[in-house]
């Protein structure tokens, strides 16, 4: 006969095992202060202290400024990490958290220094009181490390909980991106938390857009459900890491789902957070669906979350005669209204003048076909550019791409759409499979809608 073990113990079991196996994650929630650290001990060790506010730092690193303020860093993030939880700031006044940047983890090892609930972490780790951190190779990643499992230890300290394995990865992610510009004072040093980066200078060693991009252009992105799906039972590698930030800075970054993600940071104790997330998008996880497909597929430094914003339109089946859409140079997907239908063949014809870009010369001129002169994602820069979003039940699960009449269909990708759309110049064919609604924009870097102006109009035919 064999004995049944209590739920209760099976979960502790579980929760210890989970801290063994993720390098970057946090420890079950345990409350207390930080462990007694011998001065004299640890200063013989070589081992010197740096205080702030908010955090008092052991580090064997040598001094020099990108390590001298990371207190002041930390004590930046509070405030900030208090707005965006909906804290009230009064209650952070004596938070303290007690801090290790390693460089030889043996000298933190023979000084008890290390977590027992995972001395083999990779990068970073992060309790209640406490948080650890492997030397980095850039100042840049340091810091984003340290604002990364500060924000995990805020969330546990002030929120009860970090949510699963994506909300609190991808939460620690967005919130770890940061701007930091230090004046010679301080006190008046800058921090600003969720900065998207601009650029991969901005941010280097960080990796997180690389990792992304890399997958997209082997067409390995990760579905909606697939990022969602990563919880508190498995470990998360660089993808991983990548596709949670890469789902909190949409969500948080784009105008139609924004306030909804942030109010579910009262539900990161819940274990139904995911059903809570389901419920609080049920109403619109289509538009979710395709501006995720989207975003996958086009995610670069500086995206212009508010231009990228897709252009919904009420559709209407479009069985004969033609329908006009105009179409902005400065936005990203734009629906025309037009329901193609399954089996039937529709001409898109466009004309107009447009700015696609603009320079030390000036504005530059553009029309359907594109400038050839310069082009985006191989494809002329401005051109204009057709995805089909399929309608059903079950068009978000297998969503179908527009067909060139021109093209064998053995040539095309099952799966379509956003991720692969068809150039449409200044005309083109379509034979829909699925009933589908049509969507326009204009070939330009989602970093780079700033600079357009204008508008094409647009013409749809149905032909036979």
């Amino acid at each position: 006969m064999s004995a049944r073990l209590d739920p209760r113990f099976a979960a502790l079991i579980r929760g210890a095992l989970l801290a063994l196996l993720l390098g970057g994650l946090v420890a079950p929630i345990a409350r207390g202060e930080p462990r007694r650290v011998n001065a004299d001990r640890v200063a013989a060790a070589g081992v010197r202290v740096l205080e702030g506010r908010h955090l008092r730092l052991f580090t064997d690193l040598p001094s020099e400024p990108a390590v001298d303020e990371l207190p002041a860093v930390f004590d930046a993030a509070v405030p900030q990490w208090a707005a965006y939880f909906g804290v009230d700031e009064s209650k952070t006044a004596a938070w303290q958290v007690q801090g290790y940047l390693i460089d030889d983890r043996a000298t933190f090892a023979a000084l008890d220094l290390m977590p027992e609930q995972n001395p083999d972490f990779a990068n970073g780790f992060a309790t209640v009181d406490e948080l650890w951190l492997v030397e980095q190779p850039s100042d840049y990643y340091r810091r984003h490390l340290l604002l990364h499992e500060g924000t995990h230890a805020f969330m546990q300290r002030f929120l009860g909980g970090a949510g699963p394995g994506w909300y609190m990865e991808g939460t620690a992610e967005l919130l770890g991106a940061h701007l930091w510009n230090p004046p010679t004072d301080v006190r008046r040093s800058k921090l600003q938390l969720a900065a998207f980066p601009a650029t991969r200078d901005a941010v280097p060693m960080w990796g997180r857009v690389k990792t992304i991009r890399d997958a997209a252009a082997a067409g390995q992105s990760w579905p909606l459900d697939a990022v969602i799906e990563l919880d508190n039972t498995r470990a998360l590698g660089v993808e991983g890491y990548a596709w949670s930030w890469a789902l909190a800075a949409l969500l948080d970054g784009h105008p139609q789902f924004r306030d909804r993600f942030r109010a579910l940071t009262a539900a990161a104790a819940d274990p139904q957070f995911n059903r809570r997330f389901r419920a609080a998008y049920a109403a619109d996880w289509g538009d979710l669906q395709a501006e995720w497909q989207a975003y996958a597929a086009t995610l670069d430094y500086g995206y212009d979350f508010a231009r990228m914003a897709m252009i919904h339109r009420q559709p209407t089946e479009l069985a004969s005669g033609s329908a006009q859409a105009a179409i902005r140079a400065d936005r990203g997907w734009q629906s025309t209204g037009a329901v193609l239908l399954a089996g039937r063949t529709y001409r898109v014809t466009a004309a107009g003048r447009y700015v696609i870009a603009v320079d030390g010369d000036g504005p530059w001129p553009c029309e359907p076909g594109g400038v050839t002169l310069r082009w985006h994602a191989g494809r002329p820069l401005g051109e204009l550019l057709a995805a089909l979003r399929p309608v059903g039940a079950d068009a978000e699960d297998e969503p179908a791409g527009p067909r060139d009449s021109l093209a064998a269909a053995a040539d095309l990708s099952p799966i379509a759409s956003f991720a692969s759309p068809l150039p449409a110049g200044l005309g083109a064919t379509i034979t829909p499979t699925r009933d589908a609604v049509l969507y326009l924009r204009v070939n330009d870097s989602p970093a780079e809608l700033a600079d357009n102006a204008g508008e094409l109009q647009a013409t749809i035919m149905a032909i036979r």
